[in-house]
């Protein structure tokens, strides 16, 4: 629990000092350049209302890029990375500021000021972002107690990570060799654990993905030592944590700022859609409606979404009703091609299913789902409960976040590519996932669509 608040209060309270931080830089920035008397004033002192008032919009677009460059992600122990981290933030505010007072021609921004602003905003972001870290890490640690470390493993690594954090303050490490999912999960719980650091030699991959899940779901950092074998893998993360190599997996990027940001965009996209295309859509409702009376809508049950959670699917219908009346069980299962998804040549489909189908018109319905909160527009994609069954620890990472309309798979080449294939391509958008991947699967799924491949 004490983890799971100093991930909330940590970033937030960084948040707020950062806009003071800015604020204050700024107007120490005006005061200097102009009332200081150490700079010269040659073309009048500009009002400090109107600069108080761009002050204002420059917090609000600095803040922004800071949550865009990660500032509150993940604290860092090296001091150094630390500063450039922020020396990068600032400089990119600086820079956009700049470019918006060069084309808005009303305003201009001394330049002199904006260098100091430049000069003071790193040093004190940097300043209180390690007073931050103090206050953390001994006030933290005495309201909620220490940083609790679980080392598991044996062998010479294990050992010398052992010898590593007992010098290391502000830790209680605890050690043990077992590494199944219950006792674990018991143990981490018991023992209010918040990180796990894994060294062991000849184990297995599903062993390590075993327990990364385990520390995932029960909000603790893990970090481990692989294989060499594992060292090619885009999974994995090398970290100087504790001043010696360790490894961890890509967290997934969906959640906090990230997940709120995506949902947002989810929401307002949705209703832009259903706006744009009302009347297209009510034009397809009659045609299926009087093709044969049947339902308009199709519900793909069994569904498995966020955190295992069984949901419907909408879609626009198109197959014939009750298409079992027509065919027999064994005709339709040589009709599935792969883990029951479509034929290509399915008898079944009506004339205007088809045409829907080939351009994915009968999955316009699944923005509903978006609405409802149980997709996304880009994400996995949806699994039914026997695809889900199937999957090793790897694969279930996916359930961690909302299934999408489209995604990775379906800009590659959608259902020409293999089982294999599309999970790859979910769990990397999973770790890499950012604003700018999104939309750029979004404008690539246009064209996909409107050719058609891989869809029948």
């Amino acid at each position: 629990m004490g983890l799971k608040i100093r991930k909330i209060v940590f970033p937030l309270a960084l948040f707020l000092t950062d806009i003071f931080a800015v604020y204050i830089s700024f107007i120490f920035a005006y005061w200097f350049r102009f009332h200081s008397g150490f700079l010269q004033v040659t073309k009048g002192i500009p009002l400090f209302n109107l600069y108080h008032t761009a002050i204002m919009v420059v917090i609000f677009l600095w803040v922004v890029i800071f949550v865009y460059t990660g500032f509150y992600e993940e604290r860092k122990i090296d001091i150094f990375n630390e500063f450039l981290k922020i020396l990068k933030g600032v400089f990119l505010g600086t820079v956009v500021v700049a470019a918006i007072t060069f084309l808005y021609r009303d305003f201009t921004f001394s330049r002199v000021m904006l260098s100091i602003a430049f000069i003071i905003s790193t040093v004190v972001i940097f300043v209180s972002h390690e007073i931050i870290r103090i206050i953390d890490v001994y006030i933290g640690n005495f309201l909620l107690g220490p940083h609790k470390i679980l080392v598991l493993g044996e062998g010479k690594i294990a050992d010398d990570i052992k010898k590593t954090l007992k010098h290391v303050k502000n830790f209680e490490v605890h050690y043990s060799h077992f590494s199944d999912g219950h006792n674990l999960r018991n143990f981490i719980i018991e023992k209010g654990i918040n990180e796990v650091i894994f060294s062991k030699s000849q184990i297995s991959h599903d062993e390590i993905f075993k327990i990364s899940s385990v520390c995932e779901d029960t909000g603790v950092d893990f970090r481990f030592v692989p294989d060499v074998l594992e060292l090619t893998r885009g999974e994995i993360v090398i970290d100087e944590f504790i001043g010696i190599p360790v490894f961890r997996f890509k967290s997934i990027s969906l959640y906090g700022w990230n997940f709120f940001i995506k949902r947002l965009m989810d929401i307002s996209v949705s209703i832009i859609i259903f706006s744009i295309f009302a009347v297209p859509l009510m034009v397809v409702v009659i045609l299926i409606k009087i093709s044969d009376g049947g339902n308009v809508f199709f519900l793909h049950r069994n569904m498995v979404g966020h955190r295992w959670k069984r949901f419907s699917i909408f879609k626009f219908r198109t197959m014939l009703p009750n298409p079992e009346k027509k065919f027999s069980k064994e005709e339709i299962f040589q009709l599935s091609t792969r883990r029951g998804e479509k034929a290509k040549y399915d008898p079944r489909i009506t004339k205007i299913g088809r045409f829907l189908r080939r351009f994915s018109l009968d999955e316009l319905p699944q923005f509903i789902n978006v609405l409802r909160g149980e997709m996304s527009i880009v994400g996995p994609r949806p699994q039914t409960v026997k695809e889900a069954e199937t999957f090793g620890e790897a694969g279930k990472r996916r359930f961690k976040v909302l299934p999408g309309i489209t995604g990775l798979w379906q800009v590659k080449g959608r259902k020409d590519l293999s089982y294999e294939e599309m999970q790859r391509l979910d769990v990397y958008y999973l770790e890499n996932w950012s604003i700018a991947l999104d939309i750029r699967i979004i404008l690539k799924t246009v064209p996909a669509v409107l050719i058609g491949r891989g869809a029948y």
